[in-house]
C-alpha cells in the first residue's frame, strides 16, 4: 500500500488529535467522510496506523521508564531474540541497534523495586543476553507512553 499526501494529511489531524472524528477530518481536507473512513482502515489493515491512547510518563509517580542497552551473546539470534523482548510484560518498544548495544529497549516499570524485579526475573528468562546497561528516564520531554497503567 502507498501512503500519499492526504493519508499524512490525516495521520497529521490525529496526531495533533486523537479524538478528532472523520466528519472534522474530511471537512477540514475537503475530502468525504467516507474516504476518511476508507483510507483509515487501509491504513490500520496494513500495519501502517494504529490508533492509541498515550500517557505522559509524568503523570505516573509510582511508574518509572527506563531504557535498557543489551548485548547478545550470538548475533545470528537477535531478530529472535529482540521480538521475546518486545513481547516481555512491561517493554514499551525494542530495537535492533548499531553500535555500543545490539538492542534498545524501552521499559515501564514500577517506581519501587521494578528495575530489579524486570532484570532479574522478567528479563532473565531469556536465555543468550550477554550483558545489559539501564538507564533510568529522569525526565522526559515529547514523549508518551501507549500504556493504561497510569
Amino acid at each position: 500500500m502507498n501512503v500519499d499526501t492526504i493519508d499524512r494529511r490525516i495521520v497529521a489531524l490525529l496526531n495533533r488529535d486523537g479524538r478528532i472524528g472523520y466528519k472534522a477530518i474530511a471537512a477540514r481536507l475537503g475530502i468525504s467522510e467516507g474516504t476518511v473512513r476508507n483510507r483509515l482502515r487501509k491504513l490500520t489493515g496494513a500495519g501502517k496506523l494504529r490508533v492509541v491512547g498515550q500517557i505522559n510518563p509524568d503523570a505516573a509517580p509510582d511508574k518509572q521508564l527506563m531504557l535498557l542497552g543489551i548485548r547478545i551473546a550470538c548475533s545470528k539470534d537477535l531478530s529472535k531474540k529482540a521480538v521475546e523482548i518486545a513481547r516481555l510484560d512491561g517493554v514499551i518498544s525494542a530495537h535492533i541497534t548499531a553500535g555500543r548495544y545490539d538492542i534498545l529497549a524501552e521499559v515501564w516499570v514500577d517506581a519501587k523495586g521494578g528495575l530489579i524485579t524486570f532484570l532479574g526475573q522478567t528479563l532473565a528468562k531469556i536465555a543468550g543476553i550477554a550483558s545489559t546497561e539501564s538507564f533510568l528516564v529522569m525526565k522526559s520531554f515529547n514523549k508518551w507512553i501507549p500504556r493504561a497503567d497510569l
